[in-house]
């Protein structure tokens, strides 16, 4: 159970708090595909940004849709689960998540057009995966909207993420820039705020 957990707050985008300025008002929609091992199983993941405040919703045939609220300034953030047992809001340590994560890049000549922006070039190299990829970025957004490397110069448009479970890319569809409702980044009243631990223990009660 915990590590189905910690795989779905993964797919919600592991984001690192970064204290940047290059804030962002709007909505980010990325599709996600598995490229190792290859897969047709569709997935996307919509991000509102409002500030320093994030509500990431992932949707995927086989995990169905898990949402997640984060505040980037203060380190929080919480996973929602509804279960037949009642709903709760999972906190979660993105810190300790992104602990054994090691990364650099180099940018390169080049730029696309995705998701209806120019974006820039990079090459990204992972520790412990001897294969280069190539990752493009939007330089007038902070990377800590929608990004698991925050050392990049900007919001991540195209990139992939390694997990246990295989590597995804990510590719943006669409960006809106607006100022969501305020209700989006708030935890309903109904859900109990509890550690994965105490989650664990409440649903496997007798």
């Amino acid at each position: 159970m915990k590590k189905i957990l910690l795989f779905a707050i993964s797919m919600l985008s592991i984001v690192a708090f970064s204290q940047k300025e290059r804030t962002f008002n709007g909505e980010l929609l990325y599709n996600i595909e598995r490229i190792n091992p290859k897969d047709s199983i569709p997935s996307k993941m919509l991000i509102y940004a409002k500030d320093s405040l994030q509500r990431v919703v992932n949707f995927s045939s086989n995990l169905g849709k898990q949402e997640m609220v984060k505040h980037l300034r203060l380190n929080k953030s919480f996973l929602l689960v509804s279960t037949t047992r009642g709903e709760y809001a999972i906190k979660t340590d993105h810190h300790q998540v992104d602990s054994s994560i090691s990364y650099s890049y180099k940018r390169k000549l080049g730029s696309a057009r995705i998701g209806g922006i120019k974006a820039k070039r990079a090459v990204l190299s992972i520790k412990g995966i001897d294969k280069k990829f190539e990752v493009f970025y939007y330089k007038k957004i902070d990377a800590k909207y929608g990004s698991a490397y925050p050392k990049l110069p900007g919001l991540p448009v195209k990139y992939i993420v390694a997990t246990e479970e295989g590597i995804y890319q990510y590719t943006l569809v669409s960006i809106k820039f607006f100022s969501p409702p305020i209700d989006l980044f708030i935890i309903p009243e109904s859900f109990q705020k509890v550690s994965i631990e105490e989650f664990i223990q409440k649903v496997s009660a007798p």
